[in-house]
């Protein structure tokens, strides 16, 4: 998906599931603290709460259900 589109469905400060190594690896539960952007070969990335480096949109779960947030 790419940053416009993820922009426009999934507002700064949207519940997500991220995968911060791989989808084997477990998940954390944070928020979108950016919104995404367009970088290398039409790679959409966003930063969320509690880890520094930006996701990549492809390994992000948004959750719209009110889903309890990690601190």
């Amino acid at each position: 998906m790419d940053a416009d589109t993820f922009n426009r469905m999934y507002p700064v400060r949207t519940p997500v599931r991220v995968f911060p190594n791989t989808r084997e690896d477990g998940s954390r539960i944070t928020r979108t603290r950016t919104r995404a952007v367009q970088v290398q070969h039409g790679l959409a990335v966003v930063h969320v709460d509690g880890i520094r480096c930006p996701f990549d949109t492809r390994y992000i779960d948004p959750l719209l259900d009110n889903h309890p947030v990690e601190a």
